[in-house]
């Protein structure tokens, strides 16, 4: 099926990781000689390019940003009921493309995080379009809300009930609670107008799991790109970077290419920087911009200043000195990422041919491997040893971090839309042994505290960690790092995001997109339930008191 029109959706297009998948993409169907491209925002729109922009018609719909901007601009409330919100979304999107000469079965509107809680009127809106105007879309998910982000959770719950979705008994009361199936229901409808895109296989099975047949399911990896046609020297650029941050001149240097948020594991990350060989410093690259990761950001550069003296902050912004410039000078390049959507920072650093030690995040990193890409140097755990004792009692710390996350979902909803978390008690107690990352920030803290006052401690640490030790301590081999940047060069280019889409789009055929939705068998366990079970829980992921 040729599909001349594709328009991509989202809240906003702001610089970040979708708004660079979106420009990918656009950049790929312009390679492949698609016709028309359009982006539609609510109209924040101050990351794209100006190659996006003179390749795509960017349009602002009213109505399409985020709930939170709109109830700013709006004085504190949205005038009109939710069923009233999505419907009208659904016409002016329409209307906009009408406006254009676009017509529904010659156009595809691919969606990016429909489902993130950002805008609740969103899957309303995917109904009107698909069953009223006979639109064709694809539903492209980097983020889940039920992934740790009680907070948008709840609101898409909320909506659910709000926009009158049936409880699995089939009773409609305003006054009782939506369970699982209808929030998944209302989430992620089926229908032979609808396919859905992940960025790994791991979200796919978890829709799977759900109720959304595999068939309709399209794992679409983001397409990596790197301009390093200005790189230097890894010895030119390492003397630049050194002297600009006023390190020893000897010194050797690796970098964790990130902004320094809570799910990036910063205390691990200093923990790390104590672990390097003699005169290998560490650098985080870039400081957050919200409150609440900024606090803890500025509490762990704090918590360096005294016990990871080679951890460098900031490592970004020093003048003179560019992203490249810090990728050309470091050894390796460092993960210690305790969750992702799909990973760039374990692809990109080998397309300059630099090596990743990283810890392993199975739902992401088993396919780069299933491609073809040599990641030898994930780690599971850093082992930190201590008594039974204090063990459990980190142990019990981690269980409540866990419970206190999910407890505004629990207090409103009850159970039901909340599992329990994956644990590793037995082993941690029986082998007086837990992995760093499963420690609340205040043990962790704990933790680098008597590692700076006891070198015995830290000797233990090294001693329970021998095969992380050598990957940071053992130069990756040429051959590794070539076979890498070919392999990932060809299995995630642009041309490769360009083939996978256009395979996406073809996957509609000839069907009609103005049919109802399929009664699909929606499952009564909740996606927080199922990615709780097969994910384990760092509590760094949801600190809300800095310690």
């Amino acid at each position: 099926m040729s599909i001349p029109n594709v328009a991509f959706l989202h809240c906003h297009f702001r610089r970040g990781g979708v708004t660079q998948v979106v420009e990918n993409q656009v950049a790929a169907l312009v390679r492949h000689g698609t016709a028309n491209i359009c982006l539609l925002s609510g109209g924040r729109n101050e990351g794209l390019s100006a190659s996006t922009e003179t390749h795509a018609d960017v349009r602002r719909i009213e109505g399409l940003d985020y709930d939170s901007v709109m109830q700013t601009q709006a004085g504190g409330t949205l005038e009109s009921d939710l069923l009233s919100r999505g419907l009208e979304l659904a016409k002016l999107i329409h209307a906009s493309l009408s406006g254009i000469g676009w017509v529904p079965d010659r156009s595809v509107l691919h969606w990016h995080n429909h489902s993130l809680g950002k805008n609740v009127a969103i899957p309303i809106a995917i109904g009107v379009l698909a069953n009223r105007f006979g639109y064709r879309q694809v539903l492209q998910i980097h983020d889940f809300a039920e992934d740790f982000r009680p907070e948008n959770y709840g609101r898409l719950i909320q909506a659910a009930m709000d926009a009158g979705y049936a409880n699995p008994a089939g009773k409609t009361n305003e006054h009782e609670l939506p369970g699982p199936a209808s929030v998944n229901r209302f989430l992620f409808p089926v229908a032979a107008s609808i396919r859905y895109a992940t960025l790994t296989s791991g979200d796919a099975t978890l829709l799977s799991q759900i109720g959304v047949e595999a068939n309709s399911i399209d794992v679409l990896p983001n397409g990596v790109a790197l301009d390093i046609h200005s790189m230097m020297g890894r010895e030119e650029a390492r003397k630049k970077l050194l002297s600009a941050a006023a390190l020893p001149s000897e010194a050797t240097w690796c970098v964790y290419p990130v902004r320094g948020i809570r799910r990036k594991n910063v205390g691990e990350f200093l923990l790390l920087s104590r672990l390097m060989p003699e005169g290998l410093y560490s650098g985080l690259t870039l400081p957050p911009t919200t409150p609440i990761e900024l606090a803890s950001y500025e509490r762990w550069k704090a918590v360096a200043d005294r016990f990871a003296p080679r951890a460098v902050f900031d490592a970004g912004i020093i003048p003179g000195v560019s992203f490249v410039d810090n990728l050309a000078a470091c050894s390796f390049v460092l993960s210690t990422s305790a969750a992702e959507g799909f990973g760039m920072a374990f692809l990109e650093p080998w397309l300059a041919r630099r090596g990743v030690v990283a810890r392993r995040l199975s739902h992401v990193t088993d396919d780069f491997q299933r491609a073809g890409v040599d990641l030898d140097r994930l780690y599971d755990a850093v082992e930190i040893p201590g008594s039974a004792a204090w063990v459990t009692e980190c142990l019990q710390e981690s269980g409540e971090a866990y419970r206190n996350a999910w407890k505004p979902i629990r207090d409103r909803f009850g159970d039901q839309f909340v599992g329990a978390s994956t644990s590793e008690s037995d082993r941690a107690i029986a082998t007086h042994h837990i992995d760093f990352a499963r420690l609340i920030p205040k043990r962790q803290i704990e933790v680098l505290r008597r590692m700076d006052a006891d070198k015995g401690f830290e000797d233990e640490i090294r001693a329970a960690n021998p095969v992380l030790g050598r990957s940071i301590s053992t130069p990756f081999a040429d051959q590794q790092l070539e076979r890498n940047h070919d392999q990932i060069g060809h299995a995630y280019s642009i041309e490769a995001t360009a083939q996978r889409l256009v395979r996406v789009y073809q996957r509609f055929g000839d069907s009609s997109g103005s049919e109802s939705f399929l009664h699909a068998s929606h499952s009564d366990q909740s996606l927080a339930t199922l990615i709780n079970r097969s994910r384990p829980f760092f509590p760094c992921r949801v600190e809300s008191e800095i310690a």
